[in-house]
């Protein structure tokens, strides 16, 4: 990655090839910079990306080369991930939307298609691996079949059930002595 620092606005300007940091990897580091910098991605020929920033304050620039690769770097780990768990992302959202429908909903779609009304949902997609598939089968029959009335970490309590001898809000204006809708 070659770095210099340009003489007309005293901002850094990296070259970096396309092939190793892709362009939405480049921009989405660039918008990270935003608040210390003033960013711009444009193209340098030859498969490669100019970065420009310029900071946004006078001392701004001292740690800006290092902290802007190691960005770089997260966007790009960050959108590899991204793309490695997009299936099983969209399957887990598809199961999710598709076990809130009412099963009234599932009967007619399947009605309409002519195929068996699926039990707990859409199969998997291509190239799901059958084993993770079993498992998220699993661990939603397991959520399912929870009773609602369990709450062991208190996630439903009211703030008044949760925090007892705490002020709530709607207590405040009687603890000056007025009273309350005053």
């Amino acid at each position: 990655m070659a770095t210099k620092k340009t003489r007309k606005s005293g901002g850094i300007v990296f070259e970096v090839e396309e092939k190793l940091y892709p362009i939405e990897a480049v921009q989405s580091a660039a918008y990270a910079f935003t608040d210390r910098a003033h960013a711009s991605v444009e193209s340098a020929g030859a498969g490669k990306l100019r970065i420009t920033l310029e900071p946004k304050t006078a001392s701004g620039s001292a740690a800006l080369k290092g902290d802007f690769r190691n960005e770089l770097l997260h966007q790009v780990v960050r959108a590899r991930v991204s793309s490695e768990n997009r299936k099983i992302r969209e399957y887990i959202v598809t199961k999710a939307l598709v076990s809130a429908l009412p099963p009234e909903v599932i009967q007619a779609q399947a009605g309409q298609s002519g195929a068996p009304a699926p039990k707990s949902g859409p199969g998997a997609p291509e190239g799901a691996d059958p084993e993770l598939e079993k498992e998220i089968d699993r661990l939603l029959t397991e959520l399912e079949g929870q009773d609602p009335a369990q709450d062991p970490l208190g996630v439903t309590a009211s703030w008044e059930e949760s925090h007892p001898g705490q002020a709530s809000a709607q207590s405040v204006p009687e603890a000056k002595g007025r009273e309350p809708g005053a």
